[in-house]
C-alpha cells in the first residue's frame, strides 16, 4: 500500500469561521450589569462607612442613602430629607464611564471580528452594554420612587460614551483619519486648549484654598465627623471635584459662578448669600469687587486658544498662513462650545430655594470662551503660520545659495587649473617647435634640399603603401 497526498491543501483559513466568535454579546451585557453593581457597592460602601461612624442610625438606611447617591451620579435628582439636590458628582460619573469602557473593550476583544464585521460589532457592543447598564438603573430607580426618566437619560447616556470610547479603543479605530487634510489637528487641537482651561481652574482652586485654608479647618471641625466619618466626608467632596474644576475654570475665563439665586462669583465682583456648611465652599472670596489681579486670569483663555494655534501649526508644517489662521481660530471657537459644554453637566440645585441654580454663568461663558479661544486661536494661528512661512522661505534661500556656492567652487577646482596648465604648456612646446624649424629653414642654402625633409617625406610615402596594401588584404580576405 502507498500513502497519496491531495493535491489541494486544506486550508486552515477555511476550516475556522470567519466571523466574530460568539459569547461576545454576553460579554457586552454582563459587562454593563457589572458596571451597575460595582458602582453601588462604591457608593453604597462609603455611605455605610460615614453612617457607621456617626453611631446613629441603621444599616438599611445607610444602604438607602447610598443607593440614592448612586442615582445621582446617573443623572437621578436626590430628595435627602427636605432637600432636593440634583448636582451630578462627575467624579463618580466618570469612574462609571471608565469601568464600563473596560468591559466594552474586552467584548470587542473577545469578539475578535475581521474588518468586515467590525462595524456591526463595535454597534452592537456600544447597544448592548448601554441598553444594559440602563435597565439596571431604570429598574433600581422604579424600586426606589426616584425620578426614572433622569435616571434613564443619565445612565444612557454615560454608558454610551463609555461603551463607545472602549469600542473605539478595542477595534484600534483611527477615527481622526477619515477627516479632511486641513481638519485632522482640529480635535487634538480643541482637547489641548480644553486642558489648559481644566489646568486653569486647578490653580484657581489651589489659589483659593491656600489663601483661605483656615475657614475650610474651621467648618471640616464643625461638623464633628470625626476620623472615619472625616474620611468619608472628603471622599464625598472628591466626587464633586470635577464640577470645582470647571466652576473655576469659569472663573479663569471671567464668567464666573453661582452658588444659588443671585450669588455670582467672578473676577469683577463676588456676591454671596448664605451657604451651606460644606468645607469645600470655605474655599470662595469674601463678598466685595473684584481686584485687578484676578484679571489675570483671563490670560487662560488666550494662553488656551495660543496652545490650540500652535498644535495646529505644528500638524501641518506645510500649511499657508492664512490656513493656520482659519483652523486655528476654529479651534479655539470649537474649544469653547466644547467647554460650555461640559459646564452644562457640573451644574444643578444645592437644595430648594435660595440654593437652587447652581454653577457656571452659560451665557456669559459662552461669550466669554467663544471671545477669547477663537480670537487668540485666529491671531495666534496668523502669528504662527507666518513665521512657519518665513522659516521655510529662509530655508528654500539658504539652500540656493549652497548650491552656487558649490558651483563656483566647483569651477575653481584643482582639476580644473590642471588643465589649463596643460593647454599652456602644451601652446609653448608647439610654438618652441616652430622657431626651431624657422631656425633650419633659415640655415639651408637657397637650391639646396634638405635631408631631413626628404627623409620625412619617403617616411609618408611608405607608410601610405603600407596602409593602402593592409586595406586591400582586408578586402581580399
Amino acid at each position: 500500500m502507498t500513502a497519496t497526498e491531495p493535491t489541494e491543501p486544506i486550508s486552515r483559513e477555511q476550516s475556522e469561521p470567519t466571523g466574530p466568535r460568539y459569547g461576545w454579546q454576553l460579554v457586552a451585557v454582563a459587562g454593563g450589569l457589572a458596571t451597575a453593581l460595582a458602582g453601588w457597592v462604591i457608593v453604597a460602601g462609603l455611605s455605610v462607612v460615614g453612617w457607621l461612624a456617626a453611631t446613629r442610625g441603621e444599616v438599611g438606611d445607610a444602604l438607602q442613602v447610598g443607593t440614592t447617591l448612586w442615582l445621582l451620579a446617573n443623572g437621578a435628582p436626590a430628595q435627602l430629607g427636605s432637600v432636593t439636590w440634583s448636582v451630578v458628582p462627575l467624579g463618580m460619573s466618570l469612574l462609571i464611564v471608565f469601568m464600563i469602557s473596560r468591559f466594552a473593550r474586552a467584548a470587542v476583544r473577545y469578539a475578535a471580528p475581521e474588518p468586515a464585521h467590525r462595524r456591526a460589532v463595535g454597534l452592537g457592543t456600544v447597544g448592548l452594554c448601554s441598553v444594559s447598564y440602563a435597565a439596571a438603573v431604570a429598574a433600581v430607580g422604579l424600586a426606589t420612587g426616584a425620578e426614572t426618566s433622569y435616571a434613564i437619560l443619565g445612565a444612557a447616556v454615560i454608558a454610551v460614551v463609555g461603551s463607545t470610547w472602549g469600542s473605539v479603543r478595542g477595534l484600534r479605530v483611527r477615527v481622526w483619519d477619515r477627516l479632511p487634510g486641513w481638519a485632522r489637528p482640529v480635535p487634538l487641537a480643541v482637547a489641548c486648549a480644553v486642558g489648559v482651561l481644566l489646568l486653569a481652574g486647578i490653580a484657581v482652586l489651589v489659589t483659593g484654598v491656600l489663601l483661605h485654608l483656615d475657614r475650610i479647618t474651621a467648618l471640616s471641625a464643625g461638623l464633628g465627623a470625626g476620623v472615619v466619618g472625616g474620611i468619608a466626608l472628603w471622599v464625598a467632596q472628591a466626587a464633586f471635584l470635577p464640577n470645582i474644576i470647571v466652576w473655576c475654570a469659569s472663573y479663569a475665563l471671567g464668567a464666573g459662578f453661582s452658588i444659588g439665586q443671585g450669588s455670582v462669583v467672578a473676577p469683577s465682583g463676588v456676591t454671596l448669600g448664605l451657604l451651606p456648611s460644606i468645607p469645600a465652599l470655605g474655599a470662595l472670596p469674601a463678598t466685595g469687587p473684584g481686584s485687578d489681579r484676578g484679571l489675570f486670569w483671563l490670560a487662560s483663555g488666550v494662553v488656551a486658544g495660543a496652545v490650540a494655534a500652535l498644535i495646529v501649526v505644528r500638524r501641518r508644517p506645510a500649511a499657508r498662513f492664512d490656513e493656520t489662521a482659519l483652523v486655528g481660530g476654529l479651534a479655539g471657537l470649537l474649544a469653547g462650545l466644547v467647554f460650555t459644554g461640559l459646564a452644562f453637566f457640573t451644574g444643578g440645585d444645592l437644595g430648594d430655594g435660595r440654593l437652587a441654580g447652581t454653577g457656571p454663568r452659560l451665557v456669559e461663558l459662552l461669550v466669554m470662551s467663544g471671545t477669547l479661544l477663537g480670537l487668540a486661536g485666529l491671531i495666534c494661528g496668523l502669528v504662527f503660520g507666518l513665521i512657519a512661512h518665513l522659516r521655510r522661505r529662509s530655508a528654500r534661500t539658504a539652500e540656493a545659495t549652497q548650491r552656487t556656492d558649490a558651483g563656483s567652487t566647483a569651477s575653481s577646482s584643482p582639476a580644473a587649473e590642471q588643465s589649463v596648465d596643460d593647454g599652456a604648456g602644451k601652446g609653448a612646446v608647439a610654438a618652441s617647435r616652430e622657431v626651431d624649424r624657422a631656425d633650419v629653414d633659415a640655415d639651408v642654402p637657397v637650391g639646396e634640399v634638405d635631408d631631413t625633409e626628404e627623409t620625412v617625406a619617403v617616411g609618408d610615402s611608405n607608410a601610405d603603401h603600407d596602409a593602402d596594401d593592409a586595406s586591400e588584404q582586408r578586402r581580399s580576405a
